[in-house]
């Protein structure tokens, strides 16, 4: 009988320690205090060579092939010290902004997106510190 009371002791004082150290308390005679932080919305600029798409955070084009009668043109990006999931939430975000559809994402890999007879193929790929944006368009 005492291992029975033994056992059911050190249950419930585990327990209780499990379940009052998962949530950190707060003080309520402590005021806290939130700003609030406004952004300027950006300015949403285009690419050289494919005026109606909307650029990343102004990045230079690092190799564009024109469209041709079979092939979409093409541009591709190298974004430096970022990930991949940033620059897919943020050109996402980006795209939405400039109403464009997103007809299709895989996350953080490739977005699907259309804007009236345009249509856009984003691929985003980590290549060590920095990141890749290739761009299919027509």
């Amino acid at each position: 009988m005492k291992k029975f009371l033994y056992i059911t002791m050190v249950l419930v004082v585990s327990l209780s320690f499990v379940a009052c150290g998962s949530k950190p308390t707060t003080d309520a005679s402590k005021a806290t205090t939130t700003t609030a932080v406004t952004t300027t919305p950006a300015k949403i600029t285009y690419t050289k060579d494919l005026a109606y798409l909307p650029t990343y955070n102004g990045v230079k084009t690092a190799t564009y092939t024109a469209k041709t009668k079979k092939a979409p043109a093409t541009s591709k990006y190298t974004l430096k010290s970022t990930t991949d999931v940033k620059v897919f939430n943020d050109y996402q975000a980006i795209l939405k902004k400039d109403g464009w559809t997103i007809t299709g994402a895989t996350k953080s890999t490739t977005i699907f997106a259309k804007k009236g007879t345009h249509t856009a193929n984003i691929i985003v790929q980590k290549m060590g510190k920095d990141v890749i944006l290739m761009i299919s368009s027509k």
